[in-house]
Protein backbone atom coordinates (compact mmCIF):
# COMPACT_ATOMS: atom_id res chain seq x y z
CA UNK A 1 0.00 0.00 0.00
CA UNK A 2 2.67 2.49 1.07
CA UNK A 3 5.00 0.92 -2.15
CA UNK A 4 2.22 1.77 -4.68
CA UNK A 5 1.28 5.61 -3.09
CA UNK A 6 4.83 6.41 -2.99
CA UNK A 7 5.39 5.71 -6.75
CA UNK A 8 2.33 7.28 -7.54
CA UNK A 9 2.95 10.34 -6.09
CA UNK A 10 6.61 10.18 -8.78
CA UNK A 11 4.55 9.33 -11.21
CA UNK A 12 2.50 12.32 -10.44
CA UNK A 13 5.44 14.71 -9.99
CA UNK A 14 7.29 13.38 -13.54
CA UNK A 15 4.24 13.94 -14.91
CA UNK A 16 3.93 17.59 -13.64
CA UNK A 17 7.73 18.29 -14.52
CA UNK A 18 8.02 16.61 -18.14
CA UNK A 19 5.59 19.23 -19.31
CA UNK A 20 7.17 22.41 -19.47
CA UNK A 21 4.31 25.05 -20.48
CA UNK A 22 2.49 23.71 -16.93
CA UNK A 23 5.66 24.97 -15.37
CA UNK A 24 6.03 28.12 -17.01
CA UNK A 25 2.35 29.23 -15.48
CA UNK A 26 2.94 27.83 -12.51
CA UNK A 27 5.80 30.22 -11.87
CA UNK A 28 4.65 33.13 -14.12
CA UNK A 29 1.02 33.40 -12.61
CA UNK A 30 1.99 33.98 -8.91
CA UNK A 31 4.46 36.16 -9.56
CA UNK A 32 2.52 38.26 -12.05
CA UNK A 33 -0.36 38.42 -9.36
CA UNK A 34 1.94 39.37 -6.72
CA UNK A 35 3.88 42.02 -8.92
CA UNK A 36 0.35 43.42 -9.95
CA UNK A 37 -0.78 43.93 -6.40
CA UNK A 38 2.89 45.00 -5.02
CA UNK A 39 3.29 47.57 -7.58
CA UNK A 40 -0.52 49.08 -6.44
CA UNK A 41 -0.58 48.71 -2.76
CA UNK A 42 2.58 47.61 -1.33
CA UNK A 43 5.73 48.90 -3.23
CA UNK A 44 5.10 52.57 -2.82
CA UNK A 45 6.21 53.98 0.96
CA UNK A 46 2.76 56.49 0.87
CA UNK A 47 -0.32 56.42 -0.56
CA UNK A 48 -1.73 59.11 -3.27
CA UNK A 49 -4.98 60.38 -2.74
CA UNK A 50 -6.38 62.47 -5.57
CA UNK A 51 -8.43 65.52 -4.32
CA UNK A 52 -10.42 68.38 -6.34
CA UNK A 53 -10.93 71.66 -4.94
CA UNK A 54 -14.38 73.49 -6.28
CA UNK A 55 -14.03 77.47 -6.07
CA UNK A 56 -11.43 80.15 -5.24
CA UNK A 57 -9.00 78.94 -3.10
CA UNK A 58 -7.74 82.30 -2.15
CA UNK A 59 -10.95 83.37 -0.16
CA UNK A 60 -9.80 80.39 2.25
CA UNK A 61 -6.73 81.13 3.88
CA UNK A 62 -7.05 77.98 5.85
CA UNK A 63 -7.79 75.60 3.38
CA UNK A 64 -4.41 77.57 1.28
CA UNK A 65 -1.98 77.25 4.36
CA UNK A 66 -3.10 73.59 4.49
CA UNK A 67 -3.11 72.53 0.78
CA UNK A 68 1.04 74.29 0.98
CA UNK A 69 1.78 72.78 4.41
CA UNK A 70 0.56 68.98 2.46
CA UNK A 71 2.32 69.83 -1.23
CA UNK A 72 5.55 70.88 0.65
CA UNK A 73 5.37 67.90 2.93
CA UNK A 74 4.82 65.54 -0.34
CA UNK A 75 8.31 66.91 -1.48
CA UNK A 76 10.08 65.59 1.02
CA UNK A 77 9.25 62.55 2.92
CA UNK A 78 6.63 62.76 5.46
CA UNK A 79 7.29 64.58 9.38
CA UNK A 80 6.07 62.27 11.44
CA UNK A 81 6.37 58.29 11.19
CA UNK A 82 2.52 57.33 10.63
CA UNK A 83 2.34 59.53 8.33
CA UNK A 84 2.15 57.75 4.89
CA UNK A 85 -0.70 59.96 2.83
CA UNK A 86 0.10 62.12 0.35
CA UNK A 87 -2.12 64.25 -1.46
CA UNK A 88 -2.31 65.53 -5.01
CA UNK A 89 -4.48 68.27 -5.60
CA UNK A 90 -6.45 70.08 -8.25
CA UNK A 91 -8.87 72.64 -8.74
CA UNK A 92 -11.98 71.96 -11.11
CA UNK A 93 -15.35 73.67 -11.49
CA UNK A 94 -18.16 71.35 -9.89
CA UNK A 95 -19.59 69.54 -13.02
CA UNK A 96 -15.71 68.57 -13.67
CA UNK A 97 -15.71 67.36 -9.92
CA UNK A 98 -18.84 65.35 -10.32
CA UNK A 99 -17.44 63.59 -13.02
CA UNK A 100 -14.04 62.93 -11.87
CA UNK A 101 -15.98 61.73 -8.22
CA UNK A 102 -18.72 59.08 -11.06
CA UNK A 103 -15.04 57.76 -12.60
CA UNK A 104 -12.83 57.17 -9.26
CA UNK A 105 -10.22 59.35 -10.37
CA UNK A 106 -10.64 61.32 -7.14
CA UNK A 107 -11.50 60.38 -3.51
CA UNK A 108 -13.45 63.30 -2.71
CA UNK A 109 -13.95 67.17 -3.74
CA UNK A 110 -13.88 69.99 -1.64
CA UNK A 111 -16.37 73.03 -2.03
CA UNK A 112 -15.51 76.47 -0.56
CA UNK A 113 -19.13 78.33 0.28
CA UNK A 114 -19.72 81.70 0.47
CA UNK A 115 -19.48 81.72 4.05
CA UNK A 116 -15.96 80.47 4.04
CA UNK A 117 -17.04 77.02 5.20
CA UNK A 118 -15.57 73.66 3.82
CA UNK A 119 -17.57 71.11 2.34
CA UNK A 120 -16.60 67.68 1.74
CA UNK A 121 -18.21 65.99 -0.98
CA UNK A 122 -17.68 61.84 -0.46
CA UNK A 123 -19.28 58.50 -0.94
CA UNK A 124 -19.10 57.44 3.13
CA UNK A 125 -19.26 53.71 2.20
CA UNK A 126 -16.43 54.26 0.57
CA UNK A 127 -13.48 53.52 3.10
CA UNK A 128 -10.58 55.54 0.82
CA UNK A 129 -12.85 58.30 0.52
CA UNK A 130 -13.76 58.55 4.36
CA UNK A 131 -10.24 58.25 5.78
CA UNK A 132 -9.05 60.63 3.11
CA UNK A 133 -11.75 63.22 4.95
CA UNK A 134 -10.78 62.25 8.44
CA UNK A 135 -7.28 62.50 7.61
CA UNK A 136 -7.61 66.18 6.41
CA UNK A 137 -10.33 67.24 8.50
CA UNK A 138 -8.17 66.66 11.86
CA UNK A 139 -6.15 69.26 10.33
CA UNK A 140 -8.33 71.29 9.11
CA UNK A 141 -9.81 71.37 12.71
CA UNK A 142 -6.75 73.12 14.02
CA UNK A 143 -7.81 75.98 11.66
CA UNK A 144 -10.50 76.50 13.33
CA UNK A 145 -12.56 76.90 10.15
CA UNK A 146 -16.01 75.45 9.67
CA UNK A 147 -16.26 71.61 8.19
CA UNK A 148 -19.32 70.20 6.66
CA UNK A 149 -19.54 66.45 5.21
CA UNK A 150 -21.66 65.93 2.61
CA UNK A 151 -22.95 62.57 2.07
CA UNK A 152 -22.98 61.67 -2.01
CA UNK A 153 -25.64 59.70 -2.25
CA UNK A 154 -27.58 60.03 -5.23
CA UNK A 155 -27.37 57.58 -8.18
CA UNK A 156 -23.88 57.36 -10.51
CA UNK A 157 -22.19 58.66 -7.73
CA UNK A 158 -21.71 56.48 -4.81
CA UNK A 159 -19.23 53.78 -5.16
CA UNK A 160 -21.68 51.05 -6.14
CA UNK A 161 -22.18 52.92 -9.13
CA UNK A 162 -18.73 52.64 -10.37
CA UNK A 163 -18.56 48.94 -8.42
CA UNK A 164 -21.21 47.26 -10.72
CA UNK A 165 -20.78 48.33 -13.97
CA UNK A 166 -17.39 47.45 -13.71
CA UNK A 167 -18.57 44.02 -12.70
CA UNK A 168 -20.58 43.43 -16.07
CA UNK A 169 -17.32 44.13 -17.64
CA UNK A 170 -15.81 41.76 -15.46
CA UNK A 171 -18.35 39.18 -15.96
CA UNK A 172 -18.16 39.63 -20.09
CA UNK A 173 -14.29 38.80 -19.76
CA UNK A 174 -14.62 35.86 -17.61
CA UNK A 175 -17.19 34.39 -19.46
CA UNK A 176 -15.83 34.62 -22.72
CA UNK A 177 -12.60 33.73 -21.66
CA UNK A 178 -13.24 30.63 -20.12
CA UNK A 179 -16.92 30.07 -21.84
CA UNK A 180 -15.35 29.95 -24.68
CA UNK A 181 -11.94 29.54 -24.11
CA UNK A 182 -11.42 26.59 -21.97
CA UNK A 183 -14.69 24.51 -23.69
CA UNK A 184 -12.41 24.62 -26.87
CA UNK A 185 -9.20 22.97 -25.53
CA UNK A 186 -11.97 20.34 -23.88
CA UNK A 187 -12.98 19.81 -27.07
CA UNK A 188 -9.91 19.38 -29.03
CA UNK A 189 -9.08 16.81 -26.12
CA UNK A 190 -12.00 14.88 -26.98
CA UNK A 191 -11.19 15.00 -30.59
CA UNK A 192 -14.60 16.52 -30.92
CA UNK A 193 -12.62 19.46 -32.94
CA UNK A 194 -11.70 17.28 -35.32
CA UNK A 195 -14.95 15.65 -35.80
CA UNK A 196 -16.73 19.24 -36.70
CA UNK A 197 -14.01 20.19 -39.26
CA UNK A 198 -14.88 16.51 -40.96
CA UNK A 199 -18.49 18.17 -42.01
CA UNK A 200 -19.10 20.62 -44.82
CA UNK A 201 -19.61 23.35 -42.48
CA UNK A 202 -16.76 26.13 -42.55
CA UNK A 203 -13.99 26.53 -39.55
CA UNK A 204 -14.84 30.23 -39.17
CA UNK A 205 -18.95 28.89 -38.50
CA UNK A 206 -17.64 26.46 -36.11
CA UNK A 207 -15.94 29.06 -33.96
CA UNK A 208 -18.67 31.56 -34.36
CA UNK A 209 -21.36 29.67 -33.05
CA UNK A 210 -19.75 29.50 -29.52
CA UNK A 211 -19.39 33.30 -29.71
CA UNK A 212 -23.24 34.10 -30.52
CA UNK A 213 -23.82 31.25 -27.99
CA UNK A 214 -21.74 32.38 -25.15
CA UNK A 215 -23.42 36.15 -25.68
CA UNK A 216 -26.71 34.73 -25.16
CA UNK A 217 -25.44 33.73 -22.07
CA UNK A 218 -23.78 36.96 -21.20
CA UNK A 219 -26.86 38.62 -21.83
CA UNK A 220 -28.46 36.84 -19.04
CA UNK A 221 -25.92 37.54 -16.74
CA UNK A 222 -25.57 40.84 -17.15
CA UNK A 223 -29.55 41.23 -16.70
CA UNK A 224 -29.35 39.26 -13.37
CA UNK A 225 -26.71 41.84 -12.28
CA UNK A 226 -28.33 44.81 -13.25
CA UNK A 227 -31.75 43.51 -11.73
CA UNK A 228 -30.44 43.00 -9.01
CA UNK A 229 -28.44 46.45 -8.65
CA UNK A 230 -31.32 48.09 -9.36
CA UNK A 231 -34.27 46.39 -6.72
CA UNK A 232 -31.20 46.06 -3.77
CA UNK A 233 -29.26 49.22 -4.30
CA UNK A 234 -30.82 51.61 -6.49
CA UNK A 235 -28.52 51.45 -9.25
CA UNK A 236 -30.24 52.89 -12.50
CA UNK A 237 -29.73 53.46 -15.98
CA UNK A 238 -28.53 57.22 -16.96
CA UNK A 239 -27.74 56.76 -20.68
CA UNK A 240 -29.91 55.23 -23.53
CA UNK A 241 -30.03 51.72 -23.96
CA UNK A 242 -28.82 51.80 -27.82
CA UNK A 243 -25.23 52.56 -26.01
CA UNK A 244 -25.29 49.70 -23.19
CA UNK A 245 -25.98 47.26 -26.32
CA UNK A 246 -23.35 47.93 -28.62
CA UNK A 247 -21.10 48.11 -25.32
CA UNK A 248 -21.93 44.56 -24.82
CA UNK A 249 -22.00 43.03 -28.68
CA UNK A 250 -18.02 44.79 -28.52
CA UNK A 251 -17.14 43.88 -25.54
CA UNK A 252 -17.95 40.33 -26.26
CA UNK A 253 -15.90 40.95 -29.49
CA UNK A 254 -13.29 41.75 -27.94
CA UNK A 255 -13.12 39.02 -25.52
CA UNK A 256 -14.25 36.30 -27.85
CA UNK A 257 -11.59 36.64 -29.84
CA UNK A 258 -8.97 37.14 -26.89
CA UNK A 259 -10.61 33.55 -25.71
CA UNK A 260 -10.19 32.23 -29.87
CA UNK A 261 -6.50 32.90 -29.71
CA UNK A 262 -5.48 31.79 -26.22
CA UNK A 263 -7.01 28.55 -27.10
CA UNK A 264 -5.78 28.09 -29.99
CA UNK A 265 -2.58 26.24 -29.58
CA UNK A 266 -3.42 24.84 -25.94
CA UNK A 267 -3.27 20.78 -26.05
CA UNK A 268 -4.79 20.34 -22.57
CA UNK A 269 -7.01 21.68 -20.17
CA UNK A 270 -4.05 22.33 -17.47
CA UNK A 271 -2.19 24.47 -19.57
CA UNK A 272 -5.11 26.06 -21.16
CA UNK A 273 -5.78 27.05 -17.30
CA UNK A 274 -2.44 28.70 -16.65
CA UNK A 275 -2.71 30.70 -20.23
CA UNK A 276 -6.39 32.32 -19.01
CA UNK A 277 -5.67 32.46 -15.77
CA UNK A 278 -2.55 34.52 -16.88
CA UNK A 279 -4.03 36.95 -18.68
CA UNK A 280 -7.19 37.08 -16.54
CA UNK A 281 -6.12 37.62 -13.32
CA UNK A 282 -3.62 40.72 -13.87
CA UNK A 283 -6.47 42.43 -16.48
CA UNK A 284 -8.89 41.75 -13.14
CA UNK A 285 -6.77 43.62 -10.65
CA UNK A 286 -5.12 46.12 -12.52
CA UNK A 287 -8.24 47.71 -14.88
CA UNK A 288 -10.29 49.59 -12.20
CA UNK A 289 -12.87 46.96 -11.49
CA UNK A 290 -12.93 47.18 -7.77
CA UNK A 291 -10.48 50.17 -7.32
CA UNK A 292 -9.39 53.22 -9.95
CA UNK A 293 -6.14 52.54 -11.15
CA UNK A 294 -4.94 55.56 -10.25
CA UNK A 295 -3.38 53.89 -7.71
CA UNK A 296 -0.84 52.45 -9.88
CA UNK A 297 2.24 54.17 -10.66
CA UNK A 298 1.37 57.13 -12.90
CA UNK A 299 3.90 55.98 -15.95
CA UNK A 300 2.27 52.55 -16.61
CA UNK A 301 -1.78 54.66 -16.17
CA UNK A 302 -2.51 54.88 -19.87
CA UNK A 303 -1.28 51.79 -20.83
CA UNK A 304 -3.99 50.43 -17.95
CA UNK A 305 -6.24 53.04 -19.02
CA UNK A 306 -6.50 51.31 -22.62
CA UNK A 307 -6.41 47.41 -21.61
CA UNK A 308 -9.47 46.29 -23.12
CA UNK A 309 -11.00 45.05 -19.58
CA UNK A 310 -10.94 49.14 -18.20
CA UNK A 311 -12.11 50.50 -21.71
CA UNK A 312 -15.08 48.61 -21.09
CA UNK A 313 -15.73 49.10 -18.01
CA UNK A 314 -15.00 52.99 -18.10
CA UNK A 315 -17.41 53.21 -20.85
CA UNK A 316 -20.28 51.55 -19.12
CA UNK A 317 -19.63 53.61 -16.32
CA UNK A 318 -20.00 56.69 -18.58
CA UNK A 319 -23.38 55.23 -19.78
CA UNK A 320 -25.11 54.25 -16.75
CA UNK A 321 -23.78 56.78 -14.41
CA UNK A 322 -23.15 59.74 -16.82
CA UNK A 323 -25.67 59.27 -19.88
CA UNK A 324 -23.16 59.58 -22.02
CA UNK A 325 -23.88 59.91 -25.69
CA UNK A 326 -22.64 57.50 -28.15
CA UNK A 327 -19.84 60.08 -29.77
CA UNK A 328 -18.15 59.78 -26.61
CA UNK A 329 -18.10 56.01 -26.30
CA UNK A 330 -16.91 55.36 -29.75
CA UNK A 331 -13.28 54.92 -29.28
CA UNK A 332 -13.90 52.38 -27.05
CA UNK A 333 -16.20 50.57 -29.06
CA UNK A 334 -13.65 50.90 -31.95
CA UNK A 335 -10.63 49.49 -30.32
CA UNK A 336 -12.81 46.75 -28.52
CA UNK A 337 -14.18 46.00 -32.05
CA UNK A 338 -11.12 45.99 -33.66
CA UNK A 339 -9.21 44.10 -30.84
CA UNK A 340 -11.22 41.20 -31.04
CA UNK A 341 -11.38 41.06 -34.98
CA UNK A 342 -7.61 41.21 -34.69
CA UNK A 343 -7.20 38.90 -32.45
CA UNK A 344 -10.14 36.34 -34.29
CA UNK A 345 -8.07 36.93 -37.69
CA UNK A 346 -5.12 35.27 -35.97
CA UNK A 347 -6.83 32.52 -34.77
CA UNK A 348 -8.22 31.37 -37.17
CA UNK A 349 -4.91 31.04 -39.45
CA UNK A 350 -2.95 29.32 -36.17
CA UNK A 351 -6.26 27.48 -34.59
CA UNK A 352 -5.30 23.49 -34.04
CA UNK A 353 -7.81 21.81 -34.90
CA UNK A 354 -6.73 18.02 -33.54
Amino acid sequence: MVKSTWQLYLMHLREFFRDPEIILWSVILPVAMSWVLGVAFVQRKVTTRQIAVVGDVQKSSELREVINEIENRNISRPKKSNDHSVFKFSFVDHEKAIKLLRKGKIVLFIQLSNSGALKFHLDPANETSYLAYLILSRRLSQEKVELQLNPVTTHGNRYIDFLIPGLMALGIMNSCLWGIGYILIEYRMKKLMRRMIATPVKKAAILVSFFFSRMTINLVEIMLLFLFGFFYFGFTLQGGLAQIILLFISGNVAFAGLAFLLSSRAENTRTGNGIINVFSVPLMLASGIFFSYANFPEAIQPLLQYSPLALLADAMRTVFNTGGEISEILPAIGILNGFGVFCFSISLKIFRWH
